[in-house]
């Protein structure tokens, strides 16, 4: 092996990647290639989203600036009102019943159970599904005439119901359905805080007496608290930009008693074609959802 000697008193070349200016830049070339990326496929698009919803659009031809006009005409119209009501309801009825089912489906899956492998699979088989493919058969299965519900009630003696043509029912539906595909979702992410969780805790409390139903509320929801945020953060804003289910389920109906906001986004967009509004309304969603988040890390912050 050849060595170069190094005259006395003279340190070697440095290399100009390991420290000085071009170490400094480094970082910023390795990330450069994401940052484009997320640049030209969500900020710039969301931009234009702002653009457009200040502006009286033909199709996607920017015509006349209209200012605040699409806000002011969305929000002094009771039909938008409606949507409201109708987003913060099923986001409301959904998350609480995913979250509580969720708790309890990790809190099974988390012991040792016979078959507990073939059980975790089962289990994910909603959440793993297409979705489509998922609210295709939950609306066979709550069809008024030929569903299986009905089927099943009237077997036992009781009458059918109107699952999707009575505005409550039909709201229910959605909420029933949104909960078997998500709670295995819920039920995954807070498996892994309750595995994460030491033993010894739990150990010292059954030492002192602490029945389980104590153990659970003193232990597992303090120690929980950062899961069951993130869990809360991510559901609320999926059912709040709910599409997919409301559409090939009730399409919005009977009525608009389950027209949620993006739902008439959709209809505004690609029914109406109405861009301008349909922007409009999506700059809301946008606002809501960022308003929810904080909402949310503010309560966690103030926990901890």
């Amino acid at each position: 092996m050849v060595q170069r000697k190094i005259k006395k008193g003279t340190l070697p070349p440095a290399d100009p990647w390991v420290g000085g200016r071009r170490h400094r830049i480094l970082p910023y070339v390795l990330v450069a290639p994401t940052l484009l990326l997320v640049l030209a496929f969500i900020a710039l698009p969301a931009l234009y989203g702002v653009l457009i919803s200040l502006h009286r659009v033909r199709f996607v031809r920017l015509e006349t600036f209209v200012g605040m006009r699409n806000y002011i005409d969305l929000l002094s119209d009771p039909r938008t009102w409606a949507n409201f009501r109708v987003s913060f309801t099923f986001v409301f009825g959904s998350v609480a019943v995913t979250v509580a089912l969720g708790m309890g489906l990790a809190l099974l899956l988390n012991h040792a159970l016979v078959g507990r492998r073939a059980f975790r699979t089962i289990v994910l088989l909603p959440w793993i599904t297409s979705y489509v493919v998922t609210y295709s058969i939950a609306r066979w299965m709550f069809n008024t005439d030929l569903g299986l519900i009905n089927e099943i009630l009237r077997s036992v003696g009781l009458s059918g119901v109107e699952w999707l043509n009575d505005p409550t029912m039909a709201m229910v539906s959605l909420i029933l359905v949104n909960v078997w595909r998500s709670t295995p979702y819920a039920a995954v992410l807070l498996l892994a805080g309750l595995q994460s969780l030491p033993d010894e805790i739990y150990q010292a409390a059954a030492v002192d007496g602490a029945t389980a139903l104590r153990r659970f509320f003193s232990v597992t929801i303090p120690l929980m608290r950062v899961p069951l945020m993130v869990i809360l953060v991510l559901l609320t804003i999926s059912d709040f930009n709910v599409v997919v289910a409301m559409l090939v389920l009730t399409g919005g109906g009977p009525g608009i008693a389950t027209e949620a906001l993006s739902v008439r986004m959709y209809n505004e967009a690609f029914v109406n074609f109405r861009m301008g509004p349909a922007a409009s309304i999506c700059v809301m969603i946008f606002v809501i959802n960022v308003v929810i988040s904080l909402f949310y890390f503010r309560l966690l912050r103030s926990q901890t």
